[in-house]
């Protein structure tokens, strides 16, 4: 049976196959022929095109290898078209080009004056690629339209024209077929665009094979970036400073020795003048893109960073050192007593040691509270322009509302800082002349126990300290106040002098400048900057050591927000201040009441508050020093 199914099909079979092979030989002519076909449709559209236009010119060029069809794609039946029925509509170049159109749809020439590709690749028909100098043709290009004088003159054009390969052109800063578009009133245009361009200039500027090839300075970019200007606008602010643009404009771009640049010395009043007003002619004297480790074009401005990194190593040399040694020895030796079965002080005390007694007075209390916190708000503003490139920094200044927030309020800080020592040294002044008030005279004030001027004492107090710290003598008996107190005091002052003088210059630079020299601000920034950082890192590593972290008071030492201690930490801490009161009977007159529940609570939520955002903020501190 299968036998005889097989011998029927037979004739199926060979008649599929005869079909099989007739259709691949079909398809096969087909395939040769198809070339040929569309040659013969391309010579039906030049036997009515064949212009010098269209004929001659179009197979050399660069679409020469496309069918008519593959661009006038509406066109699909020649006998219509020649009847004129099929019209060619507008070509799309974005069908082939889709990356260039996507970027041109967004285009300014495209939106705002409703340009096309053909208005600057002309002669689409007979377009040939580019060859030689590419940035010249796009400078011829846009020039027959854009007729910028300012701009054929500037450096960086000639330099192109020279054959520059490195100098921008026209797309290099606007961009050649995403050319950005912007609001148009002079409100907004800058807000939108100085980011922009400054940017442009950086990415050239900040090249250094390119600067070294052009014999430019190879850091003229960071150098503008450790500036205000430059800072705020890293930061993410770049609308409230100048940018590249605003000082050297935006085509005439010249080296300042050109009669016709705009940073040339006799159009410096006049370029600074559209954002600054009131100033003295002296203010364009500031440098707007100063080194500071340039010794022989900058020395004012070097040896003051001399002046401070040495200020710097060597305050902290000396304090970090001695905190060290301090921790040491306090810490050994409270391991030793602890190991020995010695109970701790406390639990020693009779009743009659724990006695309060008043040391700081509430005003003296309400000053420091002052200080702490327009101390922290001048840390919390400044120093995220200080390191505007770390991420921390961008937040806390959005937590500001922006840089103009944080400005305002770091001036309001610092004002409020200024008042306060500006009553300290009255009360100093009235304690040096009391108006007849006790028998002793202005130079025993003001070298005796109550004052805070450094005299012989405290000298061998601190080699004392240092014998002690190496189990060489016992430590010193202090009087009321030790030698790092007064050193804190007067570093206020100092401080105050430098933080406080150079930052009342730079607060109203137009002003500052019919008192000082333009270049004087830029000292004034940099010693602004420098005494910034060592006042933060000293308050928060050596000064929060000396009243709260040293082994006997930790973790916390209230005293200066109670304004109490006992009697037995008085004759601990201030024995020669304990003998002498009990000699002057004036003992009993600070003995003081217990401190209540709130004040204590608040003293230490404060207290506790500001030792962690100080220790915060040195991690943060220490952690942009050592960015790269």
């Amino acid at each position: 049976m299968v036998e005889m199914m097989s011998l029927s099909l037979y004739p199926f079979r060979q008649m599929c196959s005869t079909a099989a092979a007739i259709l691949f030989f079909f398809c096969l002519q087909v395939s040769f022929l198809l070339p040929d076909a569309l040659a013969m449709k391309a010579g039906e559209c030049l036997r009515c095109h064949n212009t010098e236009l269209y004929g001659k010119d179009f197979p050399g060029s660069v679409h020469g290898g496309n069918s008519c069809t593959s661009c006038h794609r509406d066109i699909s039946d020649l006998t219509k078209h020649m009847r004129g029925d099929e019209k060619p509509a507008p070509v799309s170049c974005a069908a082939c080009h889709q990356e260039i159109g996507r970027k041109f749809s967004k285009n300014f020439h495209y939106l705002r004056q409703d340009l096309r590709c053909t208005d600057c690749h002309e002669g689409i028909h007979s377009l040939k690629r580019k060859e030689g100098n590419i940035k010249q043709a796009i400078v011829r290009q846009c020039t027959s339209c854009h007729t910028n004088d300012d701009y054929v003159a500037s450096g960086h054009s000639e330099a192109v024209l020279r054959g520059n390969q490195d100098a921008a052109v026209c797309s290099d800063c606007h961009g050649l077929h995403d050319t950005r578009v912007y609001h148009t009133s002079f409100e907004t245009y800058p807000k939108e665009a100085r980011q922009f361009y400054t940017e442009k200039c950086k990415r050239c500027h900040a090249d250094r094979a390119l600067a070294r090839r052009n014999n430019l300075s190879a850091d003229i970019v960071r150098h503008y970036e450790e500036t205000y200007h430059g800072k705020v606008q890293e930061a993410g602010y770049p609308t409230q400073v100048a940018g590249c643009a605003d000082c050297h404009t935006t085509h005439n771009i010249l080296p300042k020795t050109d009669p016709r640049s705009s940073i040339h010395p006799k159009n410096l009043k006049e370029n600074c003048g559209r954002c600054h007003t009131g100033f003295h002619p002296r203010f364009v004297e500031y440098k707007a893109h100063p080194d500071y480790r340039d010794r022989k074009n900058y020395p004012s401005l070097y040896w003051t960073f001399v002046f401070m990194s040495g200020l710097l190593a060597g305050t902290f040399l000396f304090f970090w050192v001695h905190t060290f040694l301090w921790w040491r020895k306090t810490y050994w030796e409270k391991h030793r007593r602890e190991k020995e079965g010695h109970l701790p002080e406390t639990c020693q005390q009779a009743s009659e040691g724990l006695v309060q007694i008043q040391r700081f007075t509430p005003k003296e209390r309400i000053l420091h509270v002052i200080l702490i916190i327009s101390f922290f708000t001048l840390v919390i503003t400044g120093f995220p322009i200080k390191y505007p490139e770390m991420a921390w920094s961008r937040f806390v200044m959005g937590l500001w509302g922006g840089a103009e927030t944080a400005g305002i309020l770091h001036r309001v800080a610092a004002l409020a800082l200024m008042l306060v020592v500006a009553y300290v040294a009255v009360l100093s002044f009235k304690y040096l002349f009391p108006k007849g008030k006790g028998k002793e005279g202005w130079l025993e004030r003001l070298l005796g126990p109550n004052s805070l001027v450094p005299n012989r004492k405290d000298w061998e107090d601190i080699k004392g300290m240092f014998r002690w710290f190496f189990n060489c003598g016992p430590m010193p008996k202090f009087d009321r106040w030790t030698y790092w107190e007064k050193f804190d005091f007067w570093a206020v002052f100092w401080g105050m002098f430098a933080i406080g003088g150079s930052g009342l210059l730079l607060w109203k630079p137009e002003w500052s400048s019919w008192i000082v020299p333009g270049w004087i601000l830029n000292v004034a920034t940099l010693i602004h900057s420098e005494e910034a950082l060592l006042a933060a890192l000293f308050i928060f590593t050596v000064h929060f050591f000396n009243t709260h972290f040293i082994p006997t008071k930790f973790p916390m030492d209230t005293l200066i927000f109670t304004g109490r201690y006992t009697l037995n930490e008085l004759a601990e801490q201030r024995p020669l201040e304990h003998e002498r009161l009990v000699a002057e009977n004036q003992l009993d007159s600070l003995k003081s009441e217990y401190p209540g529940i709130p004040i204590k609570l608040l003293s230490a939520a404060f207290g506790l508050g500001s030792l962690l955002l100080g220790l915060l903020l040195t991690a943060l501190i220490f952690m942009s020093i050592m960015s790269p």
